[in-house]
């Protein structure tokens, strides 16, 4: 059955949504669409739910499942490598390096890992962590949406769902990487991508604000705007690069809605080095989405293909424990109910359908009765309904007519001498009962018995001819036989030649 799949992007000034619709073979996008978040003194959050709440109206928005992201730097990320690849060893671990690399409590955060890469005697973790109050503010808003997603993940390394499921064109070959870098108002997220799994991935404060007041400026005013986030890329690049798990960078995938902003591109292929350029789409993702509009719906659009792709792409989900989203238990209990009512359904048809039958034979049963009666009544006079009692009177079973043989002695003679085979034969007895036929005779040939009993079992009459064996008389050139036979023959025996 197709499910429907909501990724959703809350950011400072506009919220995102992509739709997707699962398939037979794949997906489809069903909708995609923008709002920008309302003015006004109200927290951000509330803000935010407004916003997502009226772009989400109407029952064309409607999905079985949703994935968010953690909006802004509200979600931290911490890389964690251990010296060992084995998952339980890491389960047992894990906890204690991110208890050392956090200023909170474990209790008052919630945070969860997955595994970048593993090599031989080491695994890297990608931890994300964010406190408790964030979490609820941002499950409370996506509430008053009527929102309650089952995965609440940090953007950055989800980037990378959109390169897992197959929608970007043209990715780097096996062996080299893209960094692919969205860009918003006051955040980036950037994520090293390679053969569809994140490599390495972070979100740092700010964003495309600075180049898009210097672009207002002008020329000149882009390259004014553009080092603090260039000088972060480099460093993620740095970052990188000082990893096991480093390998040569192919480019820049430029994402979000600043992305198509003139001059950018080439401003930071210039700073780093790097061919620079706006994610361009293809397959479904393309089909549902305009290449105008492929930057700026990246991230929700890769949100979705997270829930498309499932925990097999990306285990990370900050929401265990008490934020626990308690839609996959609703979903079994509404779809334990379902298959209740399905079955209730199926067996009341089934009754009914038994109930029909049962009818329909009685009914059946009482014409073959009445024309049994019918029947009986024409030829005997009298009236039958019992199948048994009708065929015993018929055939004349417990009258004086039933002790009448069915075939006379001389219809069986009459019927064995047109039976007999063309060979030397002479019959020393002949024993008729009413349904059994012996013989006794003797002839120059053994193998001639087997042409007798052959010949005999062609008659409807003689059914299972079987012999008792041949043996020589004495010094005679003659052989002593016994044959056996049923005699079937319901009445006169047919003409000689015509069973």
């Amino acid at each position: 059955m197709a499910q429907r799949i909501l990724g959703l992007d809350l950011g400072a000034r506009r919220v995102k949504a992509v739709l997707l619709e699962t398939t037979l073979r794949g997906f489809e996008v069903a909708r995609a669409g923008e709002l920008p978040v309302p003015d006004g003194e109200a927290p951000l959050r509330e803000r935010q739910g407004a916003a997502a709440r009226e772009l989400l109206a109407g029952a064309a928005w409607q999905a079985d499942a949703a994935v968010a992201s953690v909006p802004g730097v509200t979600a931290a990320s911490h890389l964690v490598s251990l010296p060992f690849t084995d998952a339980r060893r890491i389960e047992q671990t894990v906890q204690y390096e991110v208890e050392a690399a956090i200023p909170f409590d474990l209790a008052d955060v919630a945070w969860d890992w997955q595994p970048l890469e593993r090599l031989e005697a080491r695994t890297d973790l990608l931890v994300g962590v964010i406190r408790n109050e964030e979490l609820a503010a941002l499950l409370a808003a996506l509430a008053s949406a009527g929102v309650d997603p089952s995965a609440v993940v940090p953007a950055a390394p989800t980037l990378a769902a959109a390169w897992a499921a197959g929608a970007v064109a043209d990715p780097a070959p096996a062996g080299e990487a893209e960094l692919a870098v969205d860009l918003g108002a006051e955040r980036t997220h950037a994520c090293v991508v390679s053969e569809g799994r994140c490599l390495f991935a972070r979100t740092f404060a700010g964003g495309a604000a600075g180049a898009l007041r210097g672009a207002g400026e002008g020329g000149p005013g882009l390259a004014r705007g553009l080092p603090p986030l260039v000088r972060e890329l480099r460093a993620t690049l740095r970052a990188f690069e000082a990893r096991p798990s480093r390998r040569p960078v192919r480019r820049l995938v430029l994402c979000g809605g600043s992305a198509e902003l003139p001059g950018l591109a080439d401003a930071l292929a210039a700073e780093l080095g790097l061919p620079a350029g706006p994610l361009r789409l293809q397959g479904p993702a393309a089909t549902g989405i305009a290449p105008a509009e492929a930057p700026s719906l990246a991230l929700p659009l890769a949100l979705a293909l997270r829930g498309w792709l499932g925990t097999r792409f990306q285990r990370l989900n900050l929401r265990r424990g008490a934020f626990a989203s308690r839609r996959g238990t609703q979903d079994v209990r509404e779809r334990v109910v379902r298959l209740s009512v399905y079955g209730g359904l199926v067996l009341l048809l089934a009754l009914v359908a038994a109930g029909v039958q049962a009818v329909a034979l009685r009914r059946q049963e009482a014409l073959l009765d009445r024309s049994l009666c019918e029947v009986t009544e024409r030829v005997v006079g009298r009236c039958f309904d019992d199948f048994s009692v009708a065929e015993s009177v018929l055939r004349g079973r417990g009258t004086l007519a039933g002790a009448i043989p069915r075939v006379s002695a001389a219809g069986i003679l009459a019927e064995l001498a047109a039976r007999a085979p063309a060979v030397p034969l002479r019959l020393d007895r002949v024993e008729i009962g009413r349904e059994k036929l012996h013989l006794q005779g003797t002839t120059d040939a053994a193998e001639n018995v087997d042409k007798i009993v052959s010949a005999l079992r062609a008659s409807r009459c003689f059914a299972g001819a079987r012999s008792g064996g041949a043996r020589r008389r004495g010094a005679e050139a003659r052989f002593e036989f016994t044959i056996d036979a049923d005699i079937t023959c319901e009445g006169a025996a047919a003409p000689a030649g015509k069973g």
